[in-house]
């Protein structure tokens, strides 16, 4: 599984595990390796770690409407002398660059050569500088594994170097489906979208992986990819999925001659023969409406006994898949014979087999709605229940963003059908129709399906970058000190002559500082009257005292200091600008929250008044400023040698660095704690990252 958002997946198969005593006692007691095995051991390791990449990816996943950018971690294996390179479809999704790091520490970018998520397997290419000839492994061409076989499990677990742990086959033919489920449930508990394993069972083995390890590869003592570690369980010991090798072998090829695999739809699911006192042929478990197959007459509960003439049976769910795979394969437009029996009476239904839709789902953000859109499919709407084939699903909605704001508001589920009237189907006529600010500067009319209704919203969208000027607050006066309420009873308690408030920090060059007070003094009048606390937790009413003068004014203060009286006569100031009222900039090339530095950061970090710079508010752990390790709370003083005095300095600064174009990273200086760090940004980030 990938490094980051494993647990999900990973818990889901540990739940299914749960509800399945029966299954769960079947795994082989972890057995010792035999030492006769000890030198094929080593001859496979030494073919095939060698050639075991970990994969970093910068994933673009969307938070409510938002697009948000991390970075995740799997495993991968060189496979052919090209730097092709085979992996898992979620250890890739959402990806938008990728890198693999090679057992020798060398590190190249890679491109995406194609996915396929209802195998949940992908190819990657490495990109080297200059051509170059890579070592590769072999998958196995057939599948001869049996329970207590001894397998290698390689990979890199939670982002770290190669690893190999060692482990026995459990189980070479295995679906999560136990003895006491309902096995028509079982592609959608796998994922209701994209359901995998739908054309194979899992190799089930316990050889340790853990999150990162997923698509690496299951290797035999020969030295082939007999597996391509894709699952696991967070609980209950080394139980871990492998796609079986052959099958995944297939996959790759295509994926690397055409990016893409191309299957066969004929409109229903299946399901074995367990439990139906039945010995031939396979049941039909659902007939989706208006496919091929409800046309052509075939019902639920049908039981398909031959196949293009060929006799076909599937006794356990076991045996489902690949049969089903068999019907994937059938090339598009076939005529497809099935022979049926329904309640007895055999008949023959003929079909023709229709490409299988792409239902891949492309997921943006559209930054003028505020909203996150998937474009919709057949098969999208088929499961949602929607009349509407066409149109932009709402997967997200940024809170106070247009879409929020909308008359009436629009809301995740929503299917937008028109934008002013036009039809608006895909990503591109979205952009096209409202990419730009509208000349005329009118909201603009959006229709949306919600549930069975068809509704109008007006829309006002905002274009450019975001960027946060709050509204001036008004200036109070500020005496410059931290104080600390002491009632009578307290007082009384501490030994001391007078209640009042006790100051704890005083502020640099602030009116009480330039005074001569000090922390620890007790100051009991203001202007010849009592400070009185009215409680222990609140010092509100000594603020409350100094907001109501003028500022400028001359304010007096009584106090004692180890129990002798003082005096401190000061000009009272402005109050400074609170952190919440300064400006900020989410700068998209970074992918990170900006902000002007103000006078409670300097104090905050006691930096002197003069101190220059922008303090960093969030960061993307997957965008430039989070691969370069920028941090929350950073103050960023420099960039590509450039001083950075505000938001103005920051912006102009990186235009500068990346115009240069030399060197292929741009130094950052930042302020951290107690020290002044270098980080660097890397251009190639800068770059490839939107």
């Amino acid at each position: 599984m990938r490094l980051t958002r494993f647990a999900a997946a990973w818990l889901a198969v540990t739940l299914m595990l749960a509800a399945m005593p029966a299954l769960a006692q079947d795994k082989a007691a972890a057995t010792p390796v035999r030492s006769s095995d000890a030198a094929r051991i080593a001859a496979a390791r030494d073919r095939v770690l060698p050639v075991v990449v970990s994969i970093l990816t910068v994933r673009e996943d969307y938070r409510q409407g938002e697009p948000v950018l991390s970075v995740s971690s799997g495993s991968g294996t060189v496979v052919s002398p090209q730097g092709h390179i085979a992996t898992n479809a979620h250890v890739t999704e959402n990806g938008r660059s990728f890198r693999v790091v090679f057992a020798d520490g060398r590190e190249l970018p890679a491109q995406l050569i194609g996915t396929d998520t209802l195998s949940d397997l992908a190819v990657l290419q490495a990109l080297p500088a200059a051509p170059e000839t890579f070592a590769f492994a072999e998958f196995a061409p057939t599948l001869e594994l049996q329970p207590g076989d001894t397998v290698l499990a390689m990979g890199a677990p939670w982002g770290l170097s190669n690893s190999m742990s060692a482990g026995v086959v459990n189980n070479p033919r295995r679906l999560l489906v136990s003895l006491f489920d309902d096995e028509a449930d079982y592609e959608d508990r796998i994922g209701a979208d994209q359901p995998t394993g739908r054309y194979y069972a899992w190799i089930q083995h316990d050889a340790a992986i853990a999150p990162g390890n997923s698509g690496g590869p299951l290797v035999d003592l020969s030295g082939r990819i007999v597996g391509v570690n894709t699952r696991g369980t967070l609980f209950g010991g080394d139980l871990a999925f492998a796609i079986p090798g052959p099958d995944a072998g297939e996959v790759v090829k295509a994926l690397v001659a055409k990016g893409r695999i191309e299957r066969s739809h004929l409109g229903f699911r299946l399901r074995s023969l367990k439990g139906t006192g039945f010995k031939q042929g396979v049941l039909v478990n659902a007939v989706e409406r208006g496919s091929a197959a409800e046309k052509a007459g075939l019902l639920a509960g049908d039981r398909i006994l031959s196949l293009q003439g060929d006799p076909v049976i599937a006794l356990q769910p076991v045996d489902v898949p690949a049969l089903q795979r068999r019907l994937a394969e059938l090339p598009g437009g076939a005529s497809v014979a099935l022979e049926i029996d329904r309640a007895g009476r055999s008949s023959q239904i003929t079909l023709t087999a229709a490409r299988l839709p792409d239902d891949a789902v492309e997921e943006r953000a559209f930054a003028p709605f505020g909203l996150s859109l998937a474009e919709m499919t057949p098969a999208l709407s088929r499961r949602r229940n929607l009349e509407q084939a066409s149109g932009l699903l709402v997967t997200g909605v940024r809170p106070g963003g247009p879409g929020a704001t909308a008359r009436p508001a629009l809301a995740q589920g929503d299917l937008i059908l028109r934008i002013n009237g036009q039809a608006v189907a895909s990503h591109e006529t979205l952009s096209k129709l409202a990419g730009a600010a509208p000349a005329d500067g009118k909201p603009l009319v959006v229709e949306f399906q919600r549930e069975a209704e068809q509704r109008v919203a007006v829309l006002a969208p905002l274009h450019g970058d975001r960027v946060r000027t709050p509204l001036p607050e008004l200036a109070k006066a500020w005496a410059g000190v931290e104080v600390q309420p002491i009632t009578a009873s307290l007082a009384r308690d501490l030994g001391l002559a007078e209640p009042g408030f006790r100051i704890i920090r005083i502020y640099p060059g602030s009116p009480l500082a330039a005074a001569g007070a000090r922390v620890g003094d007790l100051l009991t009048t203001l202007d010849g009257e009592p400070l009185r606390a009215a409680n222990e937790n609140s010092a509100d009413g000594f603020h409350q005292r100094v907001r109501d003068l003028p500022i400028g004014s001359t304010a007096r203060f009584q106090a004692l200091r180890d129990g002798k009286p003082r005096e401190f006569a000061l000009t009272l100031a402005a109050t400074p600008v609170n952190t919440s009222a300064l400006r900020t900039l989410a700068l998209s090339r970074l992918r990170a929250q900006l902000r002007e530095m103000g006078f409670y950061d300097r104090a905050a970090r006691r930096l002197p008044g003069s101190q220059a710079g922008v303090v960093v508010d969030g960061v993307e752990p997957g965008g430039p400023a989070g691969l370069a390790h920028l941090g929350t709370g950073d103050i960023i003083i420099s960039l590509g040698g450039d001083p950075v005095r505000d938001l103005t300095d920051l912006a102009q600064a990186l235009d500068k660095a990346l115009a240069k174009g030399n060197g292929s990273v741009v130094p950052l200086q930042v302020i951290r704690g107690g020290e002044t760090r270098i980080l660097y940004l890397e251009r190639y980030w800068l770059t490839e990252t939107p």
